[in-house]
């Protein structure tokens, strides 16, 4: 199982617009073979915040993923909506 989160920051005015992209990311990916768990949050002392967590069967379902037309599209259509860089940390599950 793969695990990851990445927290990415929007430029500010962007967040409702980064919303949008991923309430329609969101169902593709799922939709991918070996994707368990693709949930996005943003948080609420900081509307431009985004936390992803992201589940899947092995590192062959996670290469699919960030190789889908979808998922290049997201990037495409927010380039130049996140400041910084993306905080992306694995996990291993433990329990």
């Amino acid at each position: 199982m793969v695990i990851l989160t990445a927290i990415m920051k929007a430029v500010a005015g962007k967040g409702d617009d980064v919303e949008r992209e991923f309430k329609k990311l969101t169902p593709k990916v799922l939709k991918d073979p070996g994707a368990v768990t693709y949930i996005v949050h943003r948080a609420v002392d900081d509307p431009n915040k985004f936390l992803v967590y992201e589940q899947y069967e092995n590192d062959d379902a996670f290469k699919y993923h960030v190789q889908t037309g979808h998922y290049q599209a997201f990037r495409q259509v927010t380039k130049g909506m996140f400041i910084g860089k993306t905080e992306v940390t694995l996990y291993n599950k433990v329990a």
